[in-house]
């Protein structure tokens, strides 16, 4: 009798320390994850209202590190499969934790190609701590669909400015964009690449000499436009890296020239595009 109460008391104290065990070590996990959660239903409320929004059904997917080796220079890219058919509408990308959530907010015109391939839209983002990245696309028929990933980095929103502020000051607004050739000439998308010369100073950059807030200057408004038909048109946040990166696709068709207007805060434009080869 003695033998199994003390087997019972020791298989209750087991399952009990065992149990102890698994509430203390949750116990900051809910309370982190439904904070995470908190931020995402106001980020949400504020962005896209009370509109519905299908999440990790397969229509966006979402491609980003999950510890970022630079944290001011973090590649994201968003990929709608081939099986999802007709225009997008729309694309916003959304660093939970960032003072400047919306780091995209881009719309699609009618020369962004209605799909038959993989469509593509990648960017440098900067991430100031452990976060969700979110992209949201809408679909030609209104619907919201989104992916997730978490990305580990910290640091990114205060780091500090390209070493060659100089250089790049001089060198402000050079836009170089380049168009790719598709493998077979009936592929009926191509990929395209742009790239601008610019600080994209955000604010919370100290200058470690006068100690100082270095003021905000960033490149606030991308349009890329084939003829006279819009690509897309994008407003960006003070969350895209230094000297702004884009590669995207586009319908293809004609020879795949397209233009390039750059606008930053303090209301500097930017132009370029494939045909202008000397940038």
């Amino acid at each position: 009798m003695g033998a199994l109460i003390r087997d019972t008391w020791a298989g209750r104290w087991s399952a009990w320390a065992s149990v102890a065990v698994v509430c203390l070590g949750a116990w900051s996990i809910p309370a982190e994850a439904a904070a995470e959660q908190d931020l995402w239903t106001s980020l949400r409320a504020e962005v896209f209202a009370d509109r519905a929004i299908a999440e990790n059904d397969g229509v966006v997917l979402i491609e980003a590190p999950d510890r970022a080796e630079d944290a001011a220079l973090v590649p994201v890219t968003v990929r709608v499969p081939p099986d999802v058919k007709g225009a997008l509408k729309s694309l916003t990308l959304i660093i939970d934790q960032n003072p400047a959530p919306v780091a995209v907010s881009l719309t699609f015109g009618p020369a962004a190609g209605e799909g038959g391939g993989e469509r593509r839209f990648s960017t440098r983002v900067r991430i100031d701590t452990y976060s969700y990245v979110r992209a949201i696309v809408e679909t030609a028929d209104g619907q919201l669909h989104m992916a997730s990933t978490f990305v580990k980095a910290s640091g990114g929103c205060s780091a500090p400015a390209p070493k060659d502020i100089d250089g790049t000051s001089a060198n402000l607004g050079k836009i170089v964009a380049r168009s790719f050739e598709p493998a077979l000439p009936a592929t009926p998308l191509r990929e395209a690449q742009v790239m601008i010369r610019h600080p994209n100073i955000n604010g919370l950059q100290m200058d470690p000499v006068t100690r100082a807030y270095t003021p905000a200057r960033f490149v606030r408004d991308v349009t890329v436009t084939r003829g006279s038909d819009l690509v897309f048109r994008t407003e960006l946040s003070i969350s895209i890296s230094a000297d702004p990166h884009f590669r995207f696709t586009y319908g293809n068709s004609g020879d795949g020239d397209f233009d390039v207007v750059a606008v930053d805060t303090d209301e500097a434009v930017f132009k370029g595009g494939t045909r202008h080869k000397g940038l």
